[in-house]
């Protein structure tokens, strides 16, 4: 089962997928129109911490630091 979690952009939380470095450049492709946050690993690294990852709310859903001109009115 593949899930990932979608923020929208204005949310600011600095979250990222592990991505095996094999599929950069198929991820690449799409890096004009749509921002993937992501981490390119060596695929045996990806294996080998994928079940040692935690679960459920162990996440740090937190908001980054506000970024400057985001909310300011034109």
């Amino acid at each position: 089962m593949l899930a990932f979690i979608h923020f929208a952009p204005w949310y600011r939380n600095t979250m990222t997928v592990e991505f095996s470095g094999e599929l950069k450049p198929a991820l690449d492709k799409f890096a004009s129109s749509l921002q993937i946050q992501s981490t390119s690993l060596p695929e045996a690294e990806i294996i080998e911490r994928y079940l040692n990852k935690p679960f459920g709310n162990a996440y740090d859903f937190d908001q980054a630091d506000r970024i400057d001109g985001l909310f300011e009115s034109a």
